[in-house]
């Protein structure tokens, strides 16, 4: 029978072929978002309900047809209470029990696997807290709901992540200017040679969350399985290269003795982590394409804290215990578990230690909640590998280039002095600590308009991006204007030379500006690469900063080295991230991107 929801969408649910209905005992079904175009539930591609005539629904006998039946009468106890406020179909009064199925031991399986995804959340606490009940900036309370259940895991990922590396300056500031400088020389080489693998991220995304709006969630995890092959295909001799090049490429970007000394092992630390942020990255979007993002942030969680403890214990040192009393004053054991001082190096050894930490909890989250949907198991073909590539090789593309540009903004700013090479690394990191944030709403956008792509509703996906950036651009306005109002206070937490305070303080103001501009630009942005059109990103990105910004504060520093100051090439990065965004918007609003196969 269908029925008429109340958004006007036709919902169309068919008994089991075959067999008998009764209307002594209805059965209910939470509500499933269905484009008109396609006119069945959500589920109907998956064997737990809709079209039985679809080829693609699954024999009444397998596992997954089992577990959905299991999965509906499970819904049927919980929620008769309430039944007439639900969609409801007749169901066959002798409906009988799988053999084999234990009701309480698969609901939770089939629910971590395969759920109405995109049906609204209930009022978030949070919300309530905060006083919204009734929308934001024009946007519906529900809409509001879903965005911030989708990103608040994520954005307390990237806060944290953003928490660790001020954490890590803060440490490192200790140590002097010079160790500042090397680090953010260092971290951008590394990032450098990272970022071809970060792109699969955003593939991973954009295909996951396709193949579960069309109503394929068995094969969700397919698109991850084919890019961990080509993390550590491509992740293993990338990090061996650059881990024997880093002598002769530092003292490329500074002449400072003192920096290279430091940068060189610091680097060639991080370096060993490489392949593992590849395959955290893959994950991530895996995580997000399937409404999963709350992995993502516990995670996290985890790898700070072991990123934290071992970088303070190596950075500094640990003098142990003194235990000779306990062995007849044996000199031997009078420093038990002492730990070396490492300096800067220390630094990027619990780095690394923690991502190689996350990626273990993530592969063994991969195998607890992503089973059924075929992590490990399905085979991915070469047409997948094909797609992922097509679809990350723009975004990969433009990571390694925004990298390499980051390197030449560095070897630009060196040539100003280490005081200025120190004040742009604090920049950048509390920079990505306000504009982070945004990227977890982002890529919320991204995961909900490729999902409604994916169920045909090509009007709810235009309209996501733009109710997210309103609430990203009011959440982010109050935050920088405290970068605003104390610039010297935040920087006094990680520089202790005076001077590169004073040369800090008027580009961070500029940053606290502009950081709501910032907002619609990271939005759009992970809107486009969640729908799948990665080579207009590709485009923008590395057009406004390749032939806009690294060409003026080149001739900037060059060619008029006594007015041309710190101020001024602030000033040009910051006005480059705010064109990026309003081009993002208007091909957002062109909607070519409607038309994007994945």
């Amino acid at each position: 029978m269908e029925m008429a929801s109340a958004s006007g969408a036709r919902l169309r649910f068919a008994p089991p072929t075959g067999r008998a209905t009764s209307s002594s005992r209805p059965r209910t079904t939470r509500s499933a978002c269905v484009s008109p175009a396609s006119q069945k539930t959500g589920f109907s591609r998956t064997g737990f309900g809709g079209d039985d005539r679809d080829a693609r629904a699954f024999p009444r006998d397998s596992r997954i047809a089992r577990l959905g039946i299991v999965a509906r009468r499970r819904e049927t106890r919980e929620h008769r209470a309430d039944a007439a406020s639900v969609p409801s179909f007749e169901a066959d009064e002798s409906d009988e029990r799988p053999v084999g199925v234990d009701d309480d031991a698969t609901t939770s399986e089939v629910s971590s696997s395969i759920s109405s995804i995109d049906a609204p959340p209930s009022s978030s606490r949070l919300l309530r807290a905060l006083g919204v009940t009734d929308g934001v900036l024009g946007v519906k309370q529900d809409r509001v709901e879903m965005v911030m259940k989708q990103a608040l895991p994520v954005m307390g990922g990237m806060a944290s992540q953003n928490v660790l590396n001020l954490a890590d300056s803060v440490m490192v500031g200790r140590l002097g200017t010079a160790c500042v400088a090397s680090v953010g020389i260092a971290s951008t080489l590394n990032f450098q040679c990272q970022a071809a693998l970060q792109g699969i991220s955003s593939g991973v995304q954009a295909m996951s969350a396709r193949r579960i709006g069309e109503g394929r969630s068995e094969v969700a995890a397919v698109p991850l399985n084919a890019a961990l092959v080509a993390c550590v295909c491509l992740g293993v001799p990338m990090a061996l290269y650059f881990f024997h090049a880093a002598p002769t490429i530092v003292p490329r970007l500074t002449s400072d003795p003192d920096v290279i000394a430091a940068a060189v092992p610091y680097l060639r630390a991080r370096l060993l982590a490489v392949p593992a942020v590849g395959v955290n990255f893959a994950f991530r979007g895996f995580w997000n394409a399937t409404q999963q993002p709350q992995i993502y942030m516990n995670t996290l969680l985890v790898m700070h804290f072991v990123n934290v403890t071992l970088s303070l214990l190596l950075i500094f040192g640990f003098r142990g215990f003194d235990c000779s009393a306990l062995f007849g004053g044996d000199a031997f054991f009078q420093n038990v578990f002492a730990v070396p001082s490492l300096g800067v190096v220390g630094a990027g050894v619990g780095t690394t230690v923690s991502v190689w930490v996350g990626t273990v909890l993530y592969l063994r989250m991969g195998f607890k909640r992503a089973a059924t949907m075929g992590f490990a198991r399905a085979k991915p073909t070469v047409s997948d590998l094909k797609i992922l590539l097509g679809q990350a090789a723009p975004t990969s593309v433009t990571n390694l280039l925004f990298a390499t540009g980051m390197t030449a903004m560095y070897w630009i700013v060196g040539k100003l002095g280490t005081a200025e090479t120190a004040a742009v690394n604090v920049l950048i990191n509390l920079m990505l600590t306000l504009v982070l944030p945004c990227m977890g709403m982002g890529l919320a956008a991204g995961a909900l308009s490729g999902r409604a792509l994916g169920r045909g509703d090509v009007e709810d996906a235009a309209r996501w991006p733009w109710d997210v950036a309103k609430l990203t651009a009011a959440m982010m306005f109050g935050v920088g204007l405290v970068a605003v109002l104390l610039p010297k206070t935040l920087l006094g937490f990680f520089l202790t030379n005076p001077e590169a305070v004073a040369k800090a303080t008027l580009p961070l103001r500029l940053t606290g500006i502009t950081v709501a501009f910032d907002a619609l630009s990271v939005t759009m942005q992970n809107a486009l690469l969640g729908v799948g059109d990665a080579k207009k990103v590709a485009a923008i990105s590395i057009g406004t900063q390749w032939f806009l910004f690294l060409p003026l504060a080149f001739i900037g520093v060059t060619r008029f080295p006594a007015t041309f100051s710190l101020n001024w090439l602030w000033g040009l990065y910051v006005l480059q991230r705010v064109g990026q965004g309003f081009l993002y918007a208007r091909i957002w609003q062109q909607g070519g991107w409607k038309d994007i196969k994945v």
